[in-house]
């Protein structure tokens, strides 16, 4: 998206150039790429990870574009670095889908199927790293207790949860846990096997609203613009935790229902070698799985709502993510931040 943006309305060029500076692959690889605005070096970080910066590539370029940046964690970060000296260089960015293209073509090849009102009210379609219920493991959020729930559990069992709550509140929806290709944990029971590209798709199209989990990380995944892409408005357990640049705002009751606005947020006093300071994992009382799945219930009843919020999802595909909109925001931003 980001090139394609400026090569077709900026007549910008692809090179086959050396990165400035090698990309980072240990501990984790960092998704990011380099662009050059009349020899003024730019880093694009798009990792979803709000701790994870390249601080090398930070010190190099004169504009960094963060996605999923969070403040209060970057702070964190420059200050344990030693370089806070490098922060006015960060501007927050947005987290693409990987090719809206394909997205709009979807939505399209949906509209030939003659899919005239979505067949089910949301989609749920989500991958987890792990199956405890086939360990013999139950969730941590049936007992309210205090403290933190450790990070890969709370991952498995808020998309369970979740997905039951919804289940029990009998609201119609396409459910699907996924394995991301780890055949060892699909039990076709709980867990089940990727979907490829049309059938995911289709079963967005097929739905009113795209669920999309974002605990414990709280941050924006590419599912949310591959939806609005589609013109599905979103649910979120919680709003995400990071900046969404103008004109790429998402706004709650407007393109997203937020199903756990009071579950928290990272721990402000917690350093970084500790998860809780950039990942929620605070414990929910079972009780609001039960409340909120019925009041999501209700909200889907209204559907002079639902119709409203498709038409701003709409309206977000055509008019936010084209790619003029995309290469002005880049530029412009360069611009100011360069002069």
């Amino acid at each position: 998206m980001i090139y394609d943006s400026l090569v077709l309305c900026k007549s910008a060029r692809l090179v086959s150039d050396p990165r400035p500076l090698p990309r980072i692959l240990t501990p984790r690889e960092h998704t990011s790429a380099w662009a050059d605005f009349d020899g003024h070096p730019v880093f694009f970080d798009m990792n979803d990870h709000v701790f994870f910066y390249d601080i090398a590539a930070l010190d190099r370029c004169e504009v960094y574009f963060k996605a999923n940046l969070n403040w209060d964690v970057t702070n964190k970060v420059l200050h344990d670095a030693g370089r806070q000296d490098l922060k006015s260089k960060i501007l927050p960015f947005f987290f693409f889908s990987p090719n809206p293209a394909r997205d709009r073509r979807f939505r399209r090849m949906n509209w030939f199927r003659n899919l005239k009102q979505p067949r089910t009210d949301v989609c749920h379609i989500v991958g987890v790293y792990t199956n405890d219920i086939m360990k013999g493991v139950t969730s941590p959020f049936a007992k309210f207790s205090s403290g933190t729930i450790d990070p890969a559990a709370y991952h498995f069992w808020i998309r369970h949860d979740i997905q039951k709550a919804l289940k029990d509140a009998d609201i119609p929806g396409y459910y699907r846990l996924t394995s991301r290709g780890n055949k060892r944990i699909e039990d076709g029971r709980i867990v089940f096997s990727n979907l490829n590209s049309w059938r995911y798709s289709s079963r967005i199209m097929d739905s009113r609203l795209t669920m999309v989990n974002t605990l414990p990380h709280a941050v924006l995944p590419w599912k949310a613009a591959e939806s609005l892409a589609m013109g599905r408005p979103l649910v979120f357990e919680r709003a995400p935790l990071v900046e969404m640049p103008e004109p790429f705002g998402l706004k709650k009751d407007i393109h997203y229902l937020e199903l756990l606005p009071s579950v928290g947020g990272f721990d402000a006093t917690a350093p970084l070698d500790r998860p809780e300071s950039y990942r929620v994992l605070n414990p929910i009382d079972p009780a609001d799985f039960v409340t909120r799945a019925h009041w999501l219930r209700q909200v889907l009843a209204d559907h002079d709502r639902i119709t409203t919020m498709t038409e701003q999802a709409l309206h977000y595909a055509d008019h936010v993510l084209i790619q003029p909109v995309v290469a002005d925001f880049i530029c412009d931003q360069v611009r100011s931040r360069l002069h």
